[in-house]
């Protein structure tokens, strides 16, 4: 399954980079983040519940950074289980900032390939999680990116 996403954000490339790579501010951008812990510079291993119509999921997540061209682009790479569930992820997530009108422009692209029970509920509803997802990531870090 392939997600693309953008989202316009009032605060420069350089403020949004920092608070991407900044895990603790992550965690509180992500719906469903529950815990992050640092592994090494560009490794994270992280816990997250979400829960698909009546199911809920909580995947243990092992992401590295691959790529980084501070401030406009990066690639994380990562793997992911879910035991009750039987089902595991492997994931790319590309990001990349540009300038606009005095703000950045986010534009994400994730590849994800999921397999086991979760798999098989097909690929609308997962799109409809991931745009639910993705409507409340991008209030969060607005939020977090506005001038006190």
């Amino acid at each position: 399954m392939e997600i693309e996403k953008s989202l316009r954000l009032e605060a420069a490339p350089a403020q949004v980079w920092a608070l991407l790579l900044d895990p603790t501010a992550m965690m509180s951008c992500v719906p469903g983040m529950q815990s992050v812990d640092v592994l090494g510079p560009d490794e994270y291993l992280a816990k997250m519940k979400v829960s698909f119509s009546f199911v809920s999921a909580s995947f243990t997540l092992r992401t590295r950074i691959v790529e980084s061209v501070p401030p406009s682009r990066l690639r994380a790479e990562g793997t992911g289980e879910e035991n009750a569930l039987a089902s595991s992820l492997r994931q790319r997530t590309d990001i990349t900032l540009e300038p606009e009108d005095g703000g950045t422009r986010l534009q994400l692209k994730v590849t994800l390939d999921l397999v086991g029970r979760l798999g098989t509920f097909g690929l609308a509803p997962m799109k409809t999680k991931a745009d639910r997802l993705w409507d409340e990531f991008g209030r969060r870090l607005a939020e977090r990116l506005a001038p006190a």
